[in-house]
């Protein structure tokens, strides 16, 4: 049995912190990743795709969004696709999966609202079966992968199980919740527990792992990070070899962006271009990164025009998605960006007096507004200065 785990595509999600083309195009690849998918499975020789809760971002989906998904599922008629209720489209009546069952759905797709053993694969030396724990709401008190302990399936057979939730005892996540036992997978007599909710890839244990989310959406790193990226952008191949064997799990890429947190501190204007070369490394391609870059330090008036211009125009420009931050990132003018403002008279006074309101570190906001009109005034005469 050859199969590609994943989850959480949480299909419909909004980024509302970036502009419309960019959250646009993120909110495309979600539904594209569907596609990818189904394209790795045929690559590999897998049969079948479990998706294990989240398919989708929330229960007031749109009936394209909805059925867009679905029709990507129906091109790849060779592969079985097994859908499951995550706490983000949790099963409830007359709620979205009822809507997707009314569909008529494709021959190739299972959707798992219920709990209980169903056989998927008769084919081979032994049958194969899925043992979902589908959320009928957001959150539950109570394990729903208890059941699978006494769940019958024929001598031999190959047991799969599917859930949604928190792994308890194991790691830390933001509200933890729908926690499950973490080990299900041996008191279940399960060859593998193919696990959502997580949108970090991980190893539980031999028998049980968390496929992370096949498309990147927040800019969360790794415990330990040992670079900028961030979780998400890839999916599972599994492959078990009968019903006591240990599987076989690899790791694949799905993800069209890779998202990436940057934090850097600047100190001196000339710091600018190494940052921006950075940037620039991160691929040959920036149109497939998305950025949250956290800048703090302090740069002179001439130094943040040139942040500006070689990291927020062009970078910028080049990269699928840029958040920034500018908080941290405070102004220190020297004397010849003053001077450059006005030698002497009501202008100067007036760049002297921003100067040392925005060194008021007592008012932030007073201290943050003073700070952009100065960097106003300074690119504003500059501006002048080129058109005389």
């Amino acid at each position: 049995m050859k199969f590609i785990h994943s989850s959480d595509l949480q299909i419909g999600k909004v980024f509302g912190y970036f502009e419309p083309e960019v959250a646009s195009a993120l909110q495309d690849a979600r539904q594209a990743v569907v596609r990818t998918l189904g394209e790795a499975a045929v690559k590999s020789g897998a049969t079948t795709v479990l998706i294990s809760g989240d398919v989708y971002e929330k229960q007031q989906m749109s009936q394209q969004t909805l059925a867009r998904a679905i029709e990507n599922m129906r091109a790849f008629k060779s592969v079985q696709w097994h859908l499951m209720p995550g706490n983000h489209d949790h099963f409830r009546e007359n709620g979205l999966w009822d809507r997707i069952v009314r569909m008529q759905l494709p021959s190739n797709v299972t959707v798992h609202t219920q709990a209980g053993a169903v056989r998927i694969v008769d084919e081979g030396d032994a049958p194969v079966f899925v043992l979902p724990a589908p959320l009928r709401f957001t959150s539950s008190a109570d394990d729903l992968t208890a059941y699978m302990d006494k769940e019958a399936t024929p001598e031999g057979a190959i047991r799969i199980g599917m859930a949604h939730g928190s792994i308890q005892g194991f790691g830390s996540e933001d509200e933890a919740s729908n926690y499950v036992a973490p080990s299900r997978a041996d008191s279940a007599g399960l060859s593998y527990l193919a696990m959502g909710d997580w949108h970090r890839q991980m190893r539980v244990n031999d028998r049980c792992w968390y496929s992370g989310t096949p498309e990147a959406d927040q800019f969360k790193l790794p415990p330990n990070p040992v670079s900028s990226h961030c979780n998400g952008g890839s999916a599972l191949l599994v492959e078990v070899n009968g019903s006591n064997a240990l599987p076989v799990v690899a790791p694949i890429p799905t993800g069209r962006y890779q998202w990436h947190r940057i934090e850097k501190v600047l100190t001196e204007d000339a710091q600018v271009d190494l940052l921006e070369g950075d940037l620039r490394a991160l691929d040959s391609d920036l149109s497939k990164i998305v950025v949250d870059l956290r800048v703090t330090g302090a740069v002179s008036l001439a130094g943040r025009k040139k942040f500006d211009e070689q990291i927020l125009q062009s970078v910028g420009a080049a990269l699928r998605g840029l958040r920034f931050d500018e908080a941290g990132l405070v102004l220190n003018p020297t004397d010849q960006d003053l001077d450059e403002i006005d030698h002497a008279g009501f202008v100067r006074v007036a760049a002297d007096r921003l100067k040392a309101m925005a060194a008021v570190l007592s008012d932030q906001g007073q201290a943050s507004l003073a700070a952009l009109a100065l960097k106003r005034l300074y690119i504003e005469h500059l501006r002048q200065g080129t058109r005389s």
